[in-house]
């Protein structure tokens, strides 16, 4: 918001430009620090709690080598007590299982989860990226109407902005390697999937504990997707991956 607004305020109250400059430096120094230890650690809490349901859910075995030791009760207590409407909480695995024996029906949320979260991210990746460019293309424009110089435009508008545009363009790799490592393990869980397709219940557990392993590194390494833009695409979501999850089970059901 700072580096969005700065510019604006610059051409506003040119007075402001060297302060708005400093400020935008000072905050692009402590967004690469310590906001950003802040968000990792708690990303890392969050990811660790996600864990604890998943593997209570699928009766998959904890594996403290990778996760450390569970989070303590009070801990998942004080975490959800943030949480003022859990309603998008519920039905976390909106899938129809149907009769799928364990633990096949582990693997197809495992799946539901990895292709949510692959779609997310690319989406997210992409607005993010056309945001940071419209924003830049709009200063451009702004200093070509406003006939300023090169280096007014430094430091009224492009300087102000260096966070935003640095930010845009390091958070949509970030979000679209996020993508295509989920669409890596999606891969697997699908060739998984084929083998074992004719009877789920001869899947491997080791399988899905891998595979969980898989899940728990990429959301603990995992850029955050806001709120609104995840309740934006849940309609969407939930009915993409129960289509695709109805599609494979219709598929192993068919097979002779």
């Amino acid at each position: 918001m700072l580096a969005a607004a700065a510019p604006v305020i610059a051409i506003l109250v040119p007075a402001s430009s060297d302060v708005l400059a400093a400020i935008s430096a000072g905050w692009l120094v402590a967004g690469r620090t310590m906001l950003t230890w802040l968000e990792q650690r708690g990303t890392r809490q969050a990811a660790t709690v996600q864990e604890l349901f998943d593997t209570g859910l699928f009766y998959l075995p904890w594996n403290a080598a990778l996760a450390g030791r569970p989070p303590a009760p009070e801990d998942v207590a004080a975490a959800a007590a943030h949480i003022e409407d859990d309603t998008t909480y519920r039905d976390w695995y909106s899938i129809d299982l149907g009769d799928t024996p364990w633990p096949g029906d582990v693997l197809l949320c495992q799946r539901q989860s990895m292709v949510w979260g692959r779609r997310d991210h690319r989406a997210y990746g992409t607005v993010i990226l056309i945001t940071g460019a419209s924003w830049l293309v709009t200063g451009l424009i702004v200093a070509l109407i406003r006939d300023f110089t090169l280096a007014s435009y430094l430091i009224k508008i492009f300087l102000p902005s260096a966070p935003a545009f640095l930010d845009s363009i390091e958070l949509a790799r970030a979000h679209w390697r996020q993508a295509t490592a989920r669409e890596s393990t999606e891969h697997r869980l699908h060739d998984l999937w084929t083998a074992h397709q004719a009877n789920p219940a001869t899947i491997p557990v080791t399988e899905c504990r891998e595979i969980q392993d898989a899940s728990f590194l990429l959301r603990r390494d995992s850029p955050r997707i806001p709120a609104p833009f995840y309740k934006l695409h849940r309609a969407a979501s939930t009915a993409s991956t129960a289509a695709g999850t109805r599609a494979l089970r219709t598929q192993s059901t068919s097979k002779p």
